[in-house]
């Protein structure tokens, strides 16, 4: 896609208020948007600094293996299967300890994997 047709597809769903699609847009084009932010609507503007803003702070978005996992633990947790949650946590032991993965958590996997060790009991 050409950079005008970019600029012009952002405008159009951030218009339009299809705010996934412009996301999707500027996260894949963040480098090249920072410089030509001019061209954007406000809208389209306003998410691309927030985008800018976490991606300066640090923030990592999950891909959708680590969302499936934490999708998995949640079912899991649902069904009070520890051992399925035990066989996710051995594949991905990482993704838990990380802040992004809480969000997804519902409160029965979050309760489980504090009982586990996974978690603090704060978290």
């Amino acid at each position: 896609m050409r950079f005008s047709e970019l600029i012009k597809s952002i405008n159009h769903a951030t218009e339009n208020l299809d705010l996934v699609t412009s996301r999707r847009y500027i996260e894949d084009n963040l480098e090249i948007l920072k410089e030509k932010r001019h061209l954007l609507n406000h809208n389209a503007r306003e998410i691309l600094s927030f985008m800018i803003k976490r991606q300066e702070s640090g923030y990592r978005s999950l891909d959708k293996k680590e969302l499936a996992s934490i999708r998995a633990v949640n079912v899991y947790a649902e069904q009070f299967d520890v051992r399925g949650i035990k066989l996710v946590i051995k594949e991905k032991p990482n993704l838990f300890m990380e802040k992004e993965a809480l969000n997804f958590l519902t409160n029965d996997a979050k309760v489980i994997l504090a009982g586990i060790g996974v978690l603090k009991k704060d978290a």
